[in-house]
């Protein structure tokens, strides 16, 4: 899989204490959430035209499943998804930036989430244009963040912040 250099996903450890109790209220089945923040745009330096963007994580909401099962997750009710992402964005200005799941054993995409996460990236609603995909794995708590870009799905770095 290709590494996207230029995204780079910050979350706390609050954060990430948070997505793993929603991994233990799911289990066995896989967890899912939403997690919001801002987005800050940064121009290279010696660069007229590169950018570098940094995905702050700053809340975490757990969700449940539309589909309990040890092997997929469904968010099927987007209409749910847009009204949770609008109330972010009226209390604390936040953004919607990724939508979060866990695995039994690895934190890659499954043959399963490729064609789901495709299928937000092109269901023409903006709030999932850009969307991280963040997935953990139930296991051994590894995280890891892909984004749907240039018709295709690339690895980003996620930083873990003390905070």
């Amino acid at each position: 899989m290709k590494y996207e250099k230029d995204i780079i996903l910050f979350i706390d450890k609050e954060i990430i204490k948070h997505m793993i109790q929603c991994i233990e209220k799911a289990s066995p089945n896989e967890a899912c959430g939403l997690i919001f923040g801002k987005i800050k745009e940064q121009k290279k330096p010696n660069s007229e035209k590169d950018y570098s963007y940094y995905y702050n994580a700053y809340k975490f909401e757990c969700i449940e499943s539309s589909h309990k099962s040890p092997v997929a997750f469904l968010m099927d009710d987007y209409e749910k998804l847009i009204n949770l992402s609008s109330s972010y964005s009226k209390d604390f200005n936040y953004q919607l930036l990724s939508i979060f799941h866990s695995h039994p054993g690895s934190a890659y995409p499954s043959g399963v989430d490729l064609p789901y996460i495709e299928s937000y990236y092109k269901s023409n609603i903006t709030k999932f244009k850009h969307l991280i995909w963040t997935i953990m794995s139930a296991e051994s708590k590894e995280l890891n963040g892909f984004i749907y870009i240039f018709n295709g799905l690339k690895q980003i770095l996620v930083q873990i912040r003390k905070k």
